[in-house]
């Protein structure tokens, strides 16, 4: 138990000392989520706690003005304080990125897989703490990867300016993971188009093609197929997002689908506190048959520029058994940045 305490305490203080090693090529930060959390059971009762929903780390080094490295850690995520497990470190990005110039820049190591505009956010930029069902049973993770979670690999992107700020991104990954305790691996090939065909306005596509093995090593294939627009006009945003493909986590032969819709306003009273309200609302079905829809609510305070207080809610209007549920949920989150 003082191990544990111990290995809490270090983490929580280690992004309190990272502003003191900032200089102008390197850039070392520190964030801290922790929120209080109250959410209803499969049997009716409802159950709190309060937690360390991630301590993060993260370093960036520019060498040179077309060479940038970054390395990310996150020491949270699994430090439920009544878990009864002991803390781990998880490695989120790794990477070397060189820029031959903006048409072309060359990405190596592991990060996230560009499909989705919702995933390839921070999640201290989230306007809802949650991404929703999509982005949980299919984008960010399954037993065989998500189609847009991290993993090693190699990326090509850049944009071209002249072309509707054409923006695209291509990558091939590798990565191991485990299905009841016996390993398993998979490959990802992810392609993303971006552009911007009026002011405000950003649409994108993209794609994701995987092979991986089962349990016997049989090879098989699935594909996420998604579209996504983001629209701002003064202090109001639209996300609307949506994808179709295959469901992993099913087998071969089950598809899903999924679409939500997010809009907030950003509301500045001050130099110090800006008040952004957002709403989403969101379908999800994950084989073809019953749907599940999603509503959930968030308001968002930042105070000063490294302060963001989070009062969010969530449940469904209709909802699936199972993996599936959607639990109602309230809770209230603090960011803090260092």
């Amino acid at each position: 138990m003082r191990v544990k305490a111990l290995t809490i305490l270090l983490l929580v203080l280690l992004p309190l000392t990272a502003a003191a090693w900032e200089t102008g090529d390197l850039r070392l930060r520190g964030r801290i989520q922790t929120r209080f959390e109250t959410e209803e059971k499969d049997d009716g009762d409802w159950t709190s706690d309060f937690r360390l929903r991630r301590a993060r780390f993260d370093g960036m080094w520019l060498p040179s003005e077309w060479v940038r490295l970054v390395l990310e850690f996150e020491g949270a995520g699994m430090l439920e304080m009544d878990n009864g497990r002991a803390p781990c470190t998880e490695l989120k990005d790794a990477y070397g990125r060189i820029e031959i110039d903006e048409t072309l820049r060359v990405q190596l190591g592991h990060f996230k897989k560009p499909f989705s505009r919702l995933k390839m956010m921070s999640p201290f930029d989230l306007l809802l703490p949650a991404r929703g069902m999509l982005n949980r049973h299919a984008v960010a993770r399954s037993i065989h990867g998500g189609y847009g979670g991290r993993d090693a690999g190699l990326m090509l992107s850049g944009r071209f300016r002249d072309l509707a700020r054409l923006r695209y991104y291509l990558g091939a990954f590798s990565g191991l993971g485990f299905i009841d305790g016996i390993e398993e691996s998979h490959k990802d090939f992810v392609g993303r188009l971006q552009a911007r065909p009026i002011k405000g306005m950003r649409v994108a596509v993209n794609a994701s093609h995987k092979l991986y093995h089962d349990h016997d090593g049989t090879i098989f294939t699935a594909n996420l197929f998604g579209a996504d627009i983001r629209y701002k006009l003064e202090g109001f945003t639209l996300l609307l997002e949506g994808a179709y493909g295959d469901n992993i986590d099913l087998g071969p032969g089950h598809t899903l689908w999924g679409f939500h819709g997010t809009l907030a306003y950003r509301w500045a009273l001050d130099d110090s506190l800006v008040v952004t309200p957002a709403v989403m609302a969101e379908v999800f079905e994950p084989d073809g048959g019953d749907r599940a829809v999603r509503l959930a609510g968030a308001l968002n305070l930042d105070i000063v520029e490294f302060c963001r207080v989070v009062l969010f809610a969530e449940g469904a209007v209709k909802n699936l058994p199972d993996d599936y549920r959607v639990p109602a949920r309230f809770l209230v989150q603090v960011d803090m940045s260092f």
